[in-house]
């Protein structure tokens, strides 16, 4: 078997197994199936928006598939998993289904669209395009198309980013076929340049220059005129700086300067005392003179 061969057996056997699992998991919100052939089996993985109704009560729906796909699809040792869709509003898949099965139930087409074109760009998606074809509102097969933002038609961009499903409503009138294009968030289109803002800068502290004609701060004032007391110790010094500047320099100095005319007395009274103290005769003067007076008793009883 050639490769060409080969790869277009490999795509329509997926083909069909994703025909087969839309139709018997329509009601579990299916988004899409992975085949990974690996040396030992055969992974199938199942992308749905509600893995409980996949798998069933004890694993029941999930054996009855794997019984399926190897009986009919040929596929050996297979084994199914199932992947629960992070965002089901961004699954074209899932979103074309819901609109189908809505329509079934007698929905209006124009409503059911525009609803779900909301959230589809509600949730972040860059652009959503939504068709719709059939017997819409009359005999006659129309198509009416709901579109918003951008979404890529061709090129790269289409095959990379854009998410496209379809689907069909089975009415009375006939079968309603719906086709959705979604543009997921993390699409790069080309010619758009993306330019990043730059980093707002930190705000710098302000340092003021002092000039030299400036006047001291009042600290540096206060630390000179404190070197400056330092050598001096004489009252008045000290009263004529506290007068120029309205400073308390010394406390109390000038209160106990006050208070002291009032013990001058005191201190002269106690001079003279240490004065007579000093100028008081010894012992040795006193009787001294003693007896110079009874010398001159004597003298003046001779003369009698």
């Amino acid at each position: 078997m050639s490769a060409v061969k080969y790869f277009i057996d490999l795509n329509s056997k997926k083909l069909k197994i994703d025909e087969f699992l839309a139709r018997e998991l329509n009601s579990a919100g299916y988004g899409g199936v992975d085949i990974r052939k690996m040396p030992m089996r055969t992974e199938v993985v199942i992308q749905a928006s509600r893995p409980g109704v996949v798998i069933g009560r004890r694993g029941s729906k999930i054996r009855e598939l794997s019984e399926i796909l190897e009986a009919e699809f040929d596929i050996g040792n297979v084994q199914v998993e199932v992947a629960e869709i992070e965002n089901p509003w961004l699954n074209a898949q899932v979103m074309a289904s819901r609109l189908a099965r809505q329509l079934e139930r007698g929905v209006r087409f124009r409503r059911m669209a525009y609803w779900i074109l909301r959230r589809v760009m509600r949730a972040g998606a860059i652009g959503c395009e939504i068709i719709v074809k059939g017997k819409l509102s009359s005999r006659r097969a129309r198509y009416q198309k709901f579109k918003q933002a951008t979404v890529s038609k061709t090129g790269e961009p289409s095959d990379l980013f854009v998410d496209e499903a379809d689907d069909r409503a089975i009415l009375k009138p006939g079968v309603i076929g719906i086709k959705v294009r979604i543009m997921r968030p993390d699409a790069r289109l080309p010619g758009i340049v993306a330019v990043k803002r730059p980093k707002p800068k930190e705000a710098e502290a302000l340092q003021l220059v002092k000039r030299p004609d400036e006047e001291m701060e009042v600290e540096d004032v206060e630390a000179a005129v404190d070197e400056e007391l330092e050598g001096i110790t004489d009252l008045e010094e000290l009263r004529e700086l506290e007068e120029l500047d309205g400073l308390e320099l010394v406390e109390g100095i000038s209160d106990r300067h006050e208070e002291e005319p009032a013990h001058e007395p005191e201190l002269t009274e106690k001079i003279e005392d240490s004065e007579e103290v000093e100028n008081a005769p010894t012992p040795e003067e006193t009787q001294d003179a003693l007896k110079e007076l009874d010398e001159l008793d004597d003298l003046d009883e001779g003369d009698e």
